[in-house]
């Protein structure tokens, strides 16, 4: 026996194959292509083993004749044929031999022997072929994420079959959407009650569908309006159309056997009154009448009711079908489509039918599904002043494409054919995936798919200029790259598809490749940064590589340990920190930078290797010496000094892009920016420092969009200003995670519009909680929605309301207009959230993002929340820095700026008198007797020296944020010295003085035996080693810090940061409380010792006194002993709370007990005069005789 296969491989599934015997004629094949055997690998469907009579035909296949699996032969073609096997496949997939599941977390199919895993049980399709799989109760596994059917409780449905289209619980409720739950999408607010039953398929017995409960339901509402099917009896929904041939209140009326148009009149169209509306044979009737007879007795005028209901039409009735209409809502009525589809339009007695109302409609939906703004009016009113304006459109030049012959156009396959020279040779132009005289070859290459991301906490004009290049092991980068011109603004949706051809035909197989993509700035050709994409599958022909590259929002300066010699510096691949290559200067390459060439290119281009070059903004070509003029002209394309961008090259040399600044939008920057001051209560500012703001916008035939914008409250002021380009319809306000308020309604966007509005109280959306009843409220979605209608209509001054799932806006016919809203959205950027401590990342735009802003948790601050307020809080900069308005004179500064202008001005003059005064007192031999009087000389020098560089920090900070100091020299030099220079004054300070309380208490101790000549030697030792300490162990401060730039549309700082890592945090700590905890226990415990000591000694020498007696008579004769440290410990307890207390500045709205705390940590070093000086009298007497020596100078002068 010969025998043939056919096709060659297996064309049926991947498993069965065709055999025919030889002896078969043609014609007999031609009448019909049922094979003679079917071969099938037995190991891929051992089911069909017991159903058919094997033969061996081929070896390792099972061999049977075609009537054992087919029971009807007779088939022309192989697609008649193929339609009969999957039937037989069915069998393959649910059958098996197995008797039971070696792995424990397979089900087993009991009837039909085969194994599958646990979670294809209860997903809505049989695995099994007696669909022992759907009937298995699944609840027994404990998967908190089934559907539990209610009308089977021991029924779990995967979330695969839920919302399916078929219902797979015994009523149907997995496709119910009374039942909603997460897993099943929510029915479409335009989809109820509009006279179509949405639910497709098998009939269910439903208790609730879109079309029940519709009761109070508006027939005329913005989903039914002018859709071309009459949902109210009288056609209101469908008068003064757009579009419509007829007049103002008019119907059009179709004579199709005339061929004529009639547009009747409202006030000259009639309903017949109808006796007995029970009698199911009766019939609605519409008449039109234009005579002078009155005959409101038998018609009802459609002239004198608003709403045509079926009351109105049925005299005598003793029913209600619906709930009386309401003077502004004509309402949904259930009535059988009979009396609606009945347009016929008759003459007053007269037979026969004059016209028919266009409004009969196939049973299809009659609405589109998605939310719109129709009816919503203007809130606030539209200005009278403002006028749209006109904007030019430009006509796009019309490209005439010749005919040409197909077979001219198909010679060349995927390429382009052109002719050549006289002779009109065909040549091909192949793209790059294709090669050959007639592009028939394919090429082996890589096809590359890129996406770039871009976000940015300002929203900055920047243009990107890619290389993608194709590298080899050695580093050599092939001849065949791509350049693309990525604009943020413009292309962050787009997909770039690019083709990297191999240097060799066939590739060498040698070479293991890689890509490499470096990214520059286009307007300065600074470089950026670099990605690298490996090539997992090297031995394929063509390679498909699909990458999301994510720009940094700053330039790449990571340094790494890469020798690149003298030419080049090491740089980190973004996307993979254990990957390094060298960036070679101009004129070099190499893997090292070893190698030189000449650059080729333009003077003002880069050059990248040998053969690229990196073109400026205005130019391109190969050595970018080409110029793109359209961007050059004498008259800017672009309006309002708009950056003109020349589009790509290789697609159009005359299309350009516009970049506009920030007040100004459109394809030519003509639009000038909606600007919109919103004016807030107090009551909203009390409670947040910023607000998100939610714009919605309606698209035809679209989903609506929503964009949440974060913006901060201006400190001291009540009006929020935004400028937006964007269109919206809605702009809702919310208080963050508290109440909505409703903002502004435009019913059409008006593009260049001012509006002011203010918000009150009144205009805060309500919550269901606070409307609906708790039966109501605890309703199914379907049944809970049919009553929001209701809402608008009884609550009269409310404006908007919301649910779990929607937000409704009550419009200007007090029809509750719902749309989806996600109240409970995750707010990462999409997942790219770069806010650092838990921020939450706001975006400009949910599908073209070019802007992110970051809203920072309690106690952090920053773009990027990368500061914080807690722990030891010593720096002025979070305290006061976003109080400070930028661009405005100190008298128009806030109170608190003010305030502390006045505290730093007396500290100032106060400080400077104190340490003059003391300097004058301890710069006196008599007063340095002992080693006190030289830490009190020191002392007095690093108070006046403390307080110099305090006010110049104060005001180099106000300067600075008001934008005057713009030197970045001059801001790094203080940033990373003044603040240094004030801790180890302030520690140095409060170490002098500690050492004066010790001194003190060992001469209280040592009393007559106390040596004052070597108290004077240590003191000077002490003095320089109190300095010398303090400096190391604050040197770690000046290292760690930087200037950092934190821009964003609201605010554009500088910030002086210092950044710990984690055990110099710990250590940082550490120090502080030392410095300050130390020498504050040293004055507490040596006061305590000299008061103890002093009256221990006088009740010594005098015991007839008690040690109460002299305990009191010797605090008051030594009280200037006991003064200064008493003093310092008060003074200091304020710095004290402030370090240890655990509430941190949670916002920069709360700032005076920290600034309170700042101010006064200085106050204790400043008051060594008062302190020390003034309660003592030896001290006092030397002033008195510097007052005297000077007076005596002054008389002799004067």
């Amino acid at each position: 026996m010969e025998w043939m296969v056919m096709p060659e491989h297996p064309m049926m599934f991947g498993f069965i194959q065709f055999v025919y015997l030889t002896n078969r004629s043609i014609d007999e094949f031609k009448k019909s292509a049922v094979p003679d055997f079917i071969c099938f690998d037995a190991q891929k469907c051992p089911a069909l083993l017991a159903t058919i009579t094997p033969i061996n035909i081929i070896h390792g296949l099972t061999c049977c004749n075609i009537s054992n699996l087919i029971n009807h032969v007779e088939f022309l073609d192989f697609d008649r044929l193929i339609l009969t096997f999957p039937g037989i496949i069915r069998n393959c997939w649910t059958r098996d031999i197995e008797t039971s599941c070696a792995n424990s977390s397979y089900f087993h199919c009991n009837q039909s022997l085969k194994c599958i895993p646990y979670n294809r049980v209860g997903d809505g399709i049989a695995d099994c072929f007696h669909l022992e799989d759907e009937s298995f109760n699944a609840c027994h596994l404990n998967d908190s994420n089934r559907f539990t059917c209610e009308s089977n409780p021991n029924q779990c449905l995967l979330p695969v079959a839920v919302g399916n289209g078929l219902p797979d619980c015994p009523q149907g409720e997995d496709e119910l959407y009374a039942y909603t739950s997460s897993l099943v999408k929510l029915m479409p607010f335009a989809s109820l009650c509009n006279y179509y039953n949405d639910y497709e398929g098998p009939v269910l017995d439903f208790m609730e569908t879109d079309e029940t409960n519709c009761e109070w339901w508006p027939c005329n509402n913005p989903y039914t309006r002018c859709d071309n099917f009459w949902h109210c009896l009288n056609g209101i929904d469908e008068l003064n159309c757009p579009n419509t041939p007829c007049s103002l209140n008019e119907h059009e009326c179709e004579n199709i056997l005339l061929g004529l148009s009639y547009c009747l009149p409202l006030n000259h169209i009639f309903d017949k009154y109808i006796e007995n509306c029970s009698d199911p044979l009766a019939t609605r009737q519409i008449y039109f009448y234009n005579g002078t007879q009155n005959i409101n007795n038998d018609y009802l005028s459609w002239n004198n009711t608003k709403c045509v209901t079926t009351n109105e039409i049925c005299r005598n009735s003793n029913f209600s079908l619906i709930p009386k209409a309401q003077s502004h809502a004509c309402l949904y009525e259930n009535i059988h489509r009979s009396w609606q589809y009945n347009t016929a339009v008759h003459l007053v007695h007269h037979i026969g039918n004059l016209c028919y109302f266009n409004a009969k409609r196939s049973d299809q939906k009659f609405t589109d599904l998605f939310f719109k703004a129709i009816q919503f009016g203007d809130f606030p009113p539209i200005n009278t002043n403002h006028s749209i304006p006109n904007i030019s459109k430009h006509n796009q030049e019309k490209r005439l494409i010749p005919k040409t012959d197909p077979n001219f156009i198909s010679y060349c396959h995927r390429g382009i054919a052109v002719l050549h020279s006289i002779n009109q040779t065909k040549i091909c132009l192949c793209p790059p995936n294709y090669f050959g005289s007639q592009c028939q070859w394919q090429n082996q290459r890589i096809s590359l798919t890129l996406q770039f991301l871009w976000r940015s906490t300002a929203s900055i004009t920047v243009i990107f200029q890619a290389i993608i290049m194709l590298i080899d092991e050695n580093g050599q980068i092939a001849p065949n790259f791509e350049q693309i011109t990525y604009m943020p603004s413009r292309d962050c949706d787009t997909k770039f598809n690019i083709y990297l051809l191999y240097p060799n035909r066939p590739k060498n197989l040698s070479h293991n490749y890689s890509i490499r993509i470096d990214l520059f700035e286009k307007t300065n050709l600074n470089y950026w940064s670099s990605w690298y994409l490996p090539i997992s599958f090297s031995f394929l022909p063509v390679n498909r590589i699909v990458s999301q590259l994510l720009i940094p929002d700053i330039q790449q300066t990571t340094s790494c340990s890469l020798s690149c010699g003298k030419h080049g510096k090491c740089m980190q691949y973004i996307n993979n920190k254990s990957l390094f290559y060298c960036q070679c200067n101009q004129g070099y390459y190499g893997t090292r930078c070893e190698m030189s060439y000449e650059c080729n290119c333009s003077s003002d281009s880069y050059c990248l290797a040998p053969f690229i070059c990196v073109c400026p903004l205005y130019k391109f070509g190969t050595h970018c010496y080409l110029k793109h003029s359209i961007c050059q002209l004498s008259h800017n394309p672009c309006k309002h000094s708009g950056l003109c961008v020349p589009n790509d090259d290789r697609i159009d040399l005359t299309g350009f892009t516009c970049f506009c600044s920030q007040d100004y939008s459109g394809a030519r920057c003509e639009n000038t920016n909606n600007q919109i001051d919103i004016h807030l209560p107090d009551r909203i500012i009390e409670q947040t420092s910023f607000l998100l703001i939610h714009l919605i916008t309606a698209i035809k035939n679209a989903e609506h969009q929503r964009i949440t914008l974060m913006k901060k409250i201006p400190y001291n002021q009540n009006i929020l200003r935004l400028y937006l380009s964007q269109p919206f319809n809605i702009l809702l306000l919310q208080i963050p995670n508290q109440y909505y308020y409703l903002g502004i309604l435009r019913e059409i966007f008006r593009p260049s519009e001012n509006i002011y509005t203010k918000i009150k109280l009144r205009q805060r959306c309500f919550s269901i909680d606070e409307l609906l009843n708790n039966t109501l409220r605890n309703s199914g979605y379907l049944h809970r929605t049919k009553y929001y209608p209701l809402l608008c209509r009884q609550y009269l001054q409310m404006r908007c309301f919301y649910d779990n799932d929607l937000l409704c806006i009550c419009d200007i016919d007090r029809f509750s207009n719902c749309f989806f809203f996600n109240h409970t959205m995750n707010y990462d950027c999409q997942g790219y959230n770069y806010c650092e401590n838990d921020g939450q990342c706001f975006q400009n735009n949910e599908t073209c993002p070019t802007k992110s802003t970051c809203v920072c948790q309690d106690c952090y601050y920053g773009a990027k929340c990368q500061f914080s307020t807690k722990g030891f809080l010593f720096s002025l900069d979070p305290i006061l820095s976003y109080h400070v308005k930028p661009n405005v004179s100190l008298i128009h500064q806030p109170l608190i700026i003010k305030i502390s202008i006045i505290i730093s001005t007396i500290m100032f003059i106060l400080g400077l008198i104190s340490g003059l005064l003391s300097i004058l007192v301890f710069h006196r031999v008599k007063a340095r007797q002992v080693g006190s009087g030289y830490y009190l000389l020191v002392s007095s020098i690093t108070s006046i020296f403390m307080i110099i560089v305090l006010t110049i920090k104060f005001w180099q900070l106000i300067l600075s944020q008001m934008s005057l100091i713009n030197n970045r020299s001059l801001l790094t030099f203080n940033c990373i010295l003044i603040d240094f220079v004030l801790k180890v004054l302030l520690a140095s300070s409060e170490w002098l003085n500690a050492c004066v309380a010790v001194e003190r208490m060992i001469s209280v101790i040592h009393y007559t035996s106390f040596n004052k000549k070597r108290s004077k030697q240590l003191a000077k030792l002490v003095i320089s080693s109190v300095f010398l300490v303090t400096i190391i162990t604050q040197i770690h401060d000046p290292i760690h810090r930087q200037l950092i730039d934190d821009t964003d549309d609201d605010e554009q700082r500088i910030w002086c940061f210092v950044e710990y890592s984690s055990s110099i945090g710990i250590y940082n700590s550490f120090i502080t409380l030392c410095h300050f905890l130390v020498p504050f226990s040293i004055n507490l415990i040596t006061a305590l010792v000299i008061i103890k000591k002093i009256a221990r000694r006088r009740s010594n020498i005098y015991p007839e006194q008690s040690f109460q007696d002299h305990f009191q008579r010797q605090m008051h004769r030594h009280q200037h002993l006991l003064c200064a440290p008493c003093m310092l410990i008060v003074l200091g307890l304020p710095r004290l709370i402030v370090s240890f207390s655990k509430r941190c500045m949670k916002s920069a709205r709360e700032p005076w007990f920290h600034l309170i705390g700042y101010f006064v940590s200085f106050i204790p070093s400043m008051l060594t005069f008062i302190v020390f000086v003034l309660p003592s009298k030896t001290y006092k007497k030397e002033l008195h005789t510097i007052y005297e020596q000077t007076m005596r100078r002054f008389r002799r002068i004067t």
